[in-house]
């Protein structure tokens, strides 16, 4: 059996303006499905410029996702920020939480999306346990 994986990355989302909305239900809609197919757990932020997902599951399935990830046009600038084996899910329950337009995180997701920052466990626990209790999980 595959060992259950926490994975939480930031991307600048590359989704013209005025195709967000519709773009990103899509985006939403199919990863729910896709992630509860594969067992994954999780949940998106989504602020004016940045994409910020928690990811947890088997290492497999997550290595999936991050290759298809990696391929989507949507994304841009990629960054893993946090990438650990956990003993139990934080989002159990939840393929993907989500709740909209999250501008008021902008200060916790964009130091963790500049490449030149260095990259603290600190921030990305902070951002994670942020969306934690967003999805009231």
């Amino acid at each position: 059996m595959s060992q259950l994986r926490s994975l939480l990355y930031v991307s600048r989302i590359l989704i013209p303006i005025e195709d967000r909305t519709t773009e990103i239900d899509r985006f939403v809609a199919v990863s729910t499905a896709r992630n509860r197919t594969l067992n994954i757990t999780g949940a998106l932020i989504v602020t004016k410029s940045r994409f910020a997902q928690v990811l947890e599951g088997p290492d497999s399935a997550i290595e999936e996702l991050m290759t298809s990830i990696r391929r989507d046009p949507r994304h841009g600038e990629l960054a893993v920020v946090f990438d650990r084996a956990i003993a139990g899910r934080r989002f159990d329950g939840w393929s993907m939480a989500y709740s909209g337009n999250a501008e008021y995180v902008t200060r916790l997701i964009d130091p963790l999306g500049a490449v030149s920052a260095p990259l603290g466990d600190a921030d990305a626990l902070r951002l994670i346990g942020f969306m934690k209790g967003m999805a009231g999980s």
